[in-house]
């Protein structure tokens, strides 16, 4: 029995080409062990991959409202933004930039879940307070999708609360 030397599909006997993918065989083609299927994920894994990445990727893009110049020139000041207090940099050393002000704002609500929820597990009792320490893992989620948005040059709101405008 003959085998596709591209694919591994069954060949008929003599055949030049493969049928299923259409690679040529040559005079002879060669014998080839089926190419094994890749294991699938189970079906609740795919789902649960799905809404989270339609969850980040589902926001709010404001980029086309940029310039793209501004974008290119005050890309490291935004990034600054997202590294909790560092929100304040990108205000004083681009105070023009209308890209780095408006990641700033989205590192500004950030910093401040992330300082209340610090506040609240401090002072509720450690039983309710364990609940706070998932915003820590949130923030740290967030952050990555901040810096990698504007890596990419986007101004694309945070899931949840990059809606909140407090810099106009």
């Amino acid at each position: 029995m003959a085998f596709c030397n591209q694919c591994g599909a069954q060949l008929q006997d003599g055949a030049t080409f493969c049928p299923a993918c259409g690679a040529q065989q040559g005079a002879a083609p060669q014998q080839a062990q089926p190419v094994q299927p890749v294991p699938q994920q189970p079906q609740e894994n795919q789902d649960f991959a799905s809404k989270a990445k339609a969850f980040i990727e589902n926001t709010a893009d404001h980029t086309a409202e940029f310039d793209p110049a501004d974008i290119q020139q005050n890309k490291s000041m935004a990034m600054l933004a997202y590294l909790w207090w560092l929100f304040l940099v990108p205000l004083f050393a681009a105070p023009q930039s209308k890209f780095a002000r408006y990641h700033a704002n989205q590192g500004i609500v950030l910093a401040i879940a992330i300082t209340v929820a610090c506040i609240m597990s401090a002072i509720l009792p450690w039983f309710i307070a364990w609940i706070f320490w998932f915003v820590d893992i949130a923030w740290l989620i967030y952050v990555i999708i901040g810096i990698k948005n504007v890596s990419e040059g986007k101004a694309k709101d945070l899931p949840i609360i990059g809606s909140v405008r407090i810099l106009k």
